[in-house]
């Protein structure tokens, strides 16, 4: 997997090994000479490279043309070889004037199956994309086409061991190396969506989702109505449904490209809205009049479970959330998700599960007391409860301010009053000894002069 860039060393001058690989390549393919081909064009690089003047990169670049272009048969080459064929091939390419018009050609024939190696193909295939990879600057963009084609392999090889090597990169390097790159929202677009089908078929659903809705964000708005932003937007929002993880429903919702959905795909979007902000109740009144497999070409026709699943989680949550009590009724559950109170518990731990609600459970009373519920719409409703939350919050902590204050005066009192009453029995001591001590002289000098 990419890793610190790093340096490939082949020895030999480029005309030599672009002779040697041209022998390799005549002697894979049934036709044809390369050899013939590019030998008018290396002997003035081979003079050059005598005389160690000055390179001809456009030389080079018209010998390369030739060398890259034949060089798909390389896929077909003996499996022990094909390593060792593809590194001196990168090695030529970097002595381009611009190897980035080679690279994205290499990397789609390393994409495609190496046919010697059915079994080891993939790994053959990662492991030189991953050496193109590192031998290249940070912030190069050729960079982009080969993480293109290491997550083209891992997709198609279906390596749930690769692509678990491959996510770290994606997770905690891929931003900066966007940022590095500077690529348009097309290509941007692009690699988002490729790893989602990777992580798609590796079974990372949390994972290709959240790359789905970041291809959706580098839809501009004036392209939202377009159809492939539209195509986009439908398989956004039917994968945030049809996933079991997703609740939060904000980013859909905030998408121009979803948005445009209202009007080419109302039904869908009508879905959306109830998903966002709605119950049970409502979704299934919907259903009865929507019939899956009538929206949007039937994205969801194979979804009901679970999105009533989905709905029922929602529909606690929102109940929980509305309660002002903090005390739900198992008969009130059971009554809003339409199951029996014997379910009710099962219920209440799937939502807890989930993460939108906390709580406590009591057999005894037959209620779920609410510690924390998940807002499904946080708009005017949910600060005016927010608002007054924080006011009860901030009365009681006046309250136990006023308490403190009260206890702190009460203490310094006490304290003075002691150091008040000390200093007052010291002085009184210290009088005591004055009228003391000239009496005891005085007897001291009688008795003196008595001897």
């Amino acid at each position: 997997m990419p890793a610190p860039s790093n340096t490939l060393l082949i020895e030999g001058s480029f005309a030599e090994l672009a002779e040697e690989f041209a022998q390799y390549i005549d002697a894979l393919r049934t036709e044809g000479s390369l050899q013939t081909e590019i030998a008018p064009l290396l002997e003035p690089i081979r003079q050059q490279e005598q005389s160690e003047g000055e390179p001809d990169l456009k030389q080079r670049d018209e010998v390369l043309k030739k060398i890259v272009a034949a060089a798909a048969v390389l896929n077909g080459a003996p499996e022990k070889e094909i390593t060792s064929s593809y590194n001196l091939l990168v090695h030529l390419v970097h002595q381009a004037s611009n190897p980035d018009v080679f690279l994205p050609r290499i990397c789609a024939y390393l994409a495609k199956p190496i046919t010697t190696s059915p079994q080891f193909g993939p790994t053959l295939a990662i492991s030189i994309l991953t050496t193109i990879f590192n031998t290249l600057s940070a912030d190069d963009s050729s960079r982009y086409h080969v993480l293109l084609a290491i997550v083209a392999v891992i997709r198609q090889s279906g390596s749930g061991y690769a692509f678990e090597a491959l996510k770290p990169q994606l997770t905690n390097q891929l931003p900066t190396w966007l940022s590095a790159w500077e690529l348009d929202a097309e290509e941007t677009q692009k690699l988002h969506l490729a790893v989602a089908d990777a992580a798609t078929a590796a079974g990372d659903d949390d994972l290709a989702q959240s790359h789905i809705v970041q291809a959706l964000q580098t839809i501009p708005s004036a392209d939202a109505s377009k159809p492939a932003a539209r195509e986009l937007g439908v398989r956004a929002l039917a994968s945030a449904l049809r996933r079991p993880a997703v609740f939060d429903f904000t980013p859909l919702t905030a998408s121009d490209a979803v948005q445009s959905l209202r009007t080419s795909d109302s039904v869908l979007f009508e879905l959306l809205e109830i998903f966002t902000s709605d119950t049970l109740d409502a979704y299934e009144e919907f259903i009865a009049a929507n019939p899956l497999a009538s929206i949007s070409g039937g994205v969801l026709s194979e979804a009901g479970d679970a999105l009533q699943t989905k709905m029922r989680l929602l529909t606690l949550t929102s109940l929980a959330a509305s309660t002002p009590s903090r005390s739900l009724a198992y008969a009130s559950i059971a009554s809003a998700l339409r199951v029996p109170d014997s379910d009710v518990e099962k219920w209440v731990i799937d939502t807890i599960r989930a993460g939108l609600v906390e709580g406590k459970l009591s057999q005894l009373r037959s209620e779920f007391l609410v510690h924390r519920a998940t807002y499904r719409v946080f708009g005017e409703k949910q600060w005016a409860e927010v608002q007054g939350r924080l006011m009860v919050w901030r009365r009681s902590l006046e309250g136990v301010l006023t308490v403190i204050r009260s206890e702190r005066e009460r203490f310094v009192r006490e304290v003075a009053t002691e150091q008040e009453a000390a200093k007052n029995g010291d002085k009184s001591r210290s009088g005591d000894r004055r009228r003391n001590q000239p009496q005891a002289s005085q007897a001291r000098e009688v008795e003196v002069a008595a001897e």
